[in-house]
């Protein structure tokens, strides 16, 4: 079980030695002791809004369905079928009479995930306990219209204790019923997962990496509450670009004041909130060095949107479709027909640093140096929340820490 909460740090400093960004063994530690017992964003209450609605997502290493019982409520199942291990759905759908496995048709209920019955189960299987052979299940959490998931049965952190405040003091007040869902993006790219979450994190660039993009807020505008275990970013104001965007801005989301920004879940969930937008993301570890953003977005309705104020040219919030090859839903680096920082998508610019970033990471010269009090303290508090899950060992580990 993890320890207690670690305290928001007065001061910025680097916890991680540099090893824990590239190492199998650090990467594979991570999946055992941290992601097995993780809260993970996975879909919205609307993706299934009826009985027998499911959708098959990935949750880390495991592949999960979220499905609509018959009586309405939400529940979380293994996507792998007891029988030999076969994934059972591919994508969504509707599986009110029953979820069955394409290979040997075992079928399970909906509402519980029992099993209910499979072919010539007496000549086949005489004398099987069917009891002993129900899907491995999984936990449900919602906050808003947010469906989280863990891939344990009884989590060792339940989602009110993981939530923290959030729920009552710290919530968006953005709702998505109204809105309209662009198309879903995913960012696949060379770096850890760790260096696109401290990105989240990091405040002191927004000014000079996001210059003709996000354009700050500068550091003495922003500041950053610890909610739990997870981080929220706080601007002082929108800067007058977005005040004065062409998009429709989202009915009662004030952001003339101090309001949250982004909200980053801990481990490796988040959500981007705007004025004229909101964003639900998971950052999935593929290997050390790889890992995937995957992003969803709503805004106002296209007909609630005034065509005469148009952009004149594409950006961040509107389409990928002028820097992708083939207008491909998977973005990589080697994707676009621009530089990335030409791009115009802050998502993308993040992407690139975070890949100059990693290649670095293999210099014997590079070394974390001085930190930011003001824009970067979050980042150690990120890595003592990583620490207390997956705490260092071994010569090497201490050895490079010290």
């Amino acid at each position: 079980m993890a320890m207690s909460i670690p305290p928001k740090p007065k001061r910025s400093q680097q916890l991680l030695p540099k090893e824990c960004y590239f190492s199998p063994e650090w990467f594979e530690r991570e999946h055992a002791e941290l992601f097995s017992r993780s809260w993970t964003f996975a879909c919205i209450v609307q993706d299934i809004p009826n009985a027998g609605d499911y959708k098959a997502v990935q949750i880390n290493r495991y592949a999960m369905i979220v499905v609509r019982a018959k009586d309405g409520s939400i529940k979380a199942y293994h996507n792998t079928c007891r029988h030999r291990g076969t994934t059972i759905f591919e994508k969504d759908g509707n599986c009110r009479h029953g979820i069955v496995c394409p290979y040997h048709a075992w079928t399970y209920n909906v509402d519980d995930g029992s099993l209910r019955g499979l072919p010539k189960k007496d000549l086949a299987f005489p004398g099987i306990d069917m009891a002993k052979w129900s899907l491995h299940k999984g936990s449900i959490g919602i906050i808003g219209d947010l469906i989280f998931v863990n891939p344990q049965e009884t989590p060792e952190e339940d989602f009110e204790l993981w939530l923290g405040s959030m729920r009552g003091t710290h919530m968006w007040p953005h709702s998505l019923d109204g809105l309209s869902e662009k198309r879903p993006v995913r960012y696949d790219f060379g770096a850890n997962w760790k260096a696109f979450c401290e990105n989240a994190m990091d405040g002191y660039h927004l000014s000079y990496l996001h210059d003709k993009t996000l354009m700050g807020p500068e550091i003495e505008n922003q500041d950053w509450d610890a909610v739990g275990r997870h981080w929220i970013f706080m601007s002082n104001g929108e800067n007058e670009a977005r005040q004065n965007s062409h998009f429709t801005p989202i009915p009662g989301v004030d952001t003339s004041g101090r309001h949250p920004v982004v909200y980053q879940f801990f481990p490796n969930s988040g959500v981007l909130s705007s004025s004229i937008f909101f964003s639900a993301y998971t950052i999935v570890p593929v290997g050390p060095e790889q890992c995937y953003l995957e992003l969803r977005t709503w805004m106002m309705p296209r007909e609630k949107q005034d065509p005469s104020k148009a952009p004149s040219k594409p950006s961040s919030t509107s389409s990928h479709g002028y820097i992708m090859d083939d207008g491909k839903r998977y973005i990589s680096i080697d994707t676009l027909s621009c530089h990335a920082m030409e791009s115009l998508d802050f998502q993308i610019e993040d992407m690139w640093v975070c890949e100059q970033q990693q290649k670095a990471l293999h210099s014997p010269m590079m070394k974390v140096g001085p930190m930011a009090d003001v824009g970067e303290s979050a980042l150690t508090w990120f890595q003592a929340n990583i620490l207390d899950y997956v705490p260092l060992q071994g010569p090497g580990m201490k050895m490079a820490a010290e």
